[in-house]
């Protein structure tokens, strides 16, 4: 158990240690660092596995009237920072994305590759945004409670127990700000401003997600050369919890292509 300061915010972390290769994992505004407990113990067999508690989440609560998510690229900076880390490949779900695309434009030398699963962090341009409000104007409401959105039908159906987990590890959050989802809708990054990072780029999303819609995902994915794509089945938003055999054998083919 650790934890670091940046800017007067108290940040927790976990670190397997090791000296392989690093992964970062960016857990999404559902979840915190638990939220990767089918990852960590298989991805720590080849890599360096770093864990954190994003800003407002788990053990890292924002300082009043702080950041909030416009400082989460720099978080995840300062984090590799502090352990000393001078490139790492990142592992980020949903809002996790965001601090992704955002570190990779600020220090794309800091990246060896990038997962983006079931996020594309907001990345845009006029194509992407009008795709955006066509498929949020055809979808239904989003349900209150922001983990039932993150599961897919299929899942909840079928875990109950799983289910009844991921709850609880969301459970551990402090409440959102009100305004918490319009701050992160406004953080946008220029998808061609991303690609110009050359930064090894894998979109992950499912046919589930309803949140971050496959069809999104995969719009995005064209406007990046090189990019990697893959579509899962019979999950939703959170296919590293619902499908981790999945996951796993697939995010782990493409960082074994990249490793440096």
């Amino acid at each position: 158990m650790a934890f670091f300061v940046k800017d007067g915010c108290r940040l927790y972390y976990e670190d397997t240690g090791g000296p392989a290769p690093t992964l970062l994992f960016l857990h999404g505004a559902g979840g915190n660092h638990l939220s990767w407990w089918q990852q960590v113990p298989v991805f720590g067999e080849e890599y360096r596995c770093v864990t954190m508690d994003q800003r407002g989440f788990g053990q890292s609560p924002d300082v009043s009237g702080g950041p909030g998510p416009t400082a989460l690229a720099t978080d995840a900076l300062a984090l590799l920072d502090h352990l000393g880390i001078a490139r790492a490949a990142v592992v980020a779900q949903s809002m996790g994305g965001w601090a992704a695309v955002g570190a990779a434009g600020e220090a794309p030398q800091r990246f060896w590759a990038i997962v983006l699963a079931n996020t594309v962090g907001n990345l845009s341009n006029p194509e992407i945004a009008a795709l955006r409000q066509k498929l949020v104007a055809a979808s239904p409401p989003r349900p209150a409670v922001l983990w039932q959105a993150a599961l897919g039908d299929t899942f909840r159906k079928t875990h109950p127990v799983r289910t009844f987990l991921y709850a609880q590890i969301a459970g551990l959050n402090a409440p959102l700000p009100a305004d918490f989802r319009d701050q992160l809708g406004r953080l946008t990054t220029p998808v061609d401003r991303y690609a110009a990072t050359r930064v090894p780029t894998m979109f992950l999303t499912s046919d589930e997600d309803g949140l971050i819609w496959p069809e999104l995902s995969e719009k995005v994915h064209k406007h990046v050369p090189g990019s990697r794509f893959e579509r899962v089945s019979s999950a939703g938003h959170s296919t590293y919890f619902e499908r981790p055999d999945v996951f796993n054998r697939e995010v782990g083919a493409f960082l074994k292509a990249h490793r440096p």
